[in-house]
């Protein structure tokens, strides 16, 4: 470990040093987004060689790695010494803040705030008051109360948070299930990357039918192992899941839909009439409804409607009213 010049920071003092890669110890516990070298920092460092070094801590017996690990592991590879800055003895709470400090430039993802959340609050006495600050989380706000949510999680879910997998505004409702219950629900997740509308109304219906039935998630999603397994393209899964689930969160309103569809197609065949029911029957309206581009495609599908005002089953379209 050779110095090179000894720099003053304010009142600290630091110090430039060159270390063999194999010197550093770099599985520091703070190195919470670390993530494989990219393509471009590689082929600079091959080009141009090492122009920032990276933080270390020499206090001990040797150099600890606090910021730089993608640098450091290329360098390794090109088994080339290490431009390090000693920047003092330090706790792994300091570490920590000095790892987020060195990656001020980073759009924080919510997983990025997860990670170094749960390495934060596992020190005891730390300061959180300052790694908040640091990581740019305003103590009242809406996202750190998911995030504490997500962090009473299995740390398992980490991962499929980080990868986009599942939105953090689904955290309220995972923690509502019991731990054999989220076992069975990483299956929907473990390689579907949901929406935050479509995965919090599928979790939502769950936990309802969960609830209203006295069953477990297991029993909900039973059915739904032929469609994760049918090799759908992931949009078409995951429409297909929520189809599903919502159809038996609400049977009744899924079986209205299907004979209102059924029975709107047989009204507007050969027609270029559309018809739909626009509220969810709560109401019993029909809008019917229709495109033209001409006066002659106007009288063609007033022609149209009076054809279908004729039919007998007309009746079908209005469930409500029936009832």
């Amino acid at each position: 470990m050779n110095k090179v010049d000894a720099p003053r920071w304010g009142h600290a003092c630091a110090t430039i040093l060159r270390c063999a890669a194999s010197d550093i110890d770099v599985k520091g516990p703070w190195l919470f987004w670390s993530a494989p070298p990219s393509p471009a920092l590689r082929g600079s460092l091959e080009r141009h060689g090492q122009l920032v070094p990276i933080l270390v801590d020499a206090g001990g017996a040797r150099p600890v790695l606090v910021a730089g690990a993608a640098r450091a592991a290329i360098l390794a590879e090109l088994g080339r010494e290490v431009l390090c800055l000693d920047i003092g003895a330090l706790s792994d709470e300091a570490r920590g803040l000095a790892y987020v400090q060195s990656n001020a430039d980073r759009e924080l993802t919510d997983g990025h705030l997860v990670l170094a959340m749960r390495y934060f609050l596992s020190l005891p006495g730390c300061d959180m008051e300052s790694v908040l600050e640091a990581l740019g989380l305003d103590a009242r706000s809406k996202r750190l109360r998911l995030i504490r949510s997500w962090l009473r999680l299995p740390r398992r879910w980490d991962g499929l948070l980080c990868s986009g997998a599942v939105p953090l505004a689904c955290a309220d409702l995972l923690e509502t299930f019991a731990p054999e219950d989220l076992s069975v629900l990483e299956s929907l997740f473990a390689t579907l990357s949901w929406s935050r509308g479509n995965a919090v109304n599928v979790l939502t219906w769950i936990r309802e039918v969960c609830a209203r039935d006295g069953v477990k998630a297991a029993a909900v999603l039973e059915g739904l192992g032929e469609t994760l397994a049918a090799g759908l393209s992931p949009k078409d899964t995951m429409s297909r899941i929520t189809q599903e689930v919502r159809r038996l969160r609400y049977p009744m309103l899924a079986g209205m839909e299907r004979d209102f569809a059924e029975t709107a197609r047989k009204v507007s065949a050969g027609t270029r009439w559309r018809v739909t029911q626009p509220d969810l029957f709560e109401s019993d309206a029909v809008e019917v409804s229709v495109r033209v581009t001409s006066a002659g495609e106007l009288r063609a599908a007033g022609a149209e409607l009076v054809r279908m005002a004729a039919r007998e089953d007309l009746d079908d379209l209005f469930p409500v009213v029936r009832k």
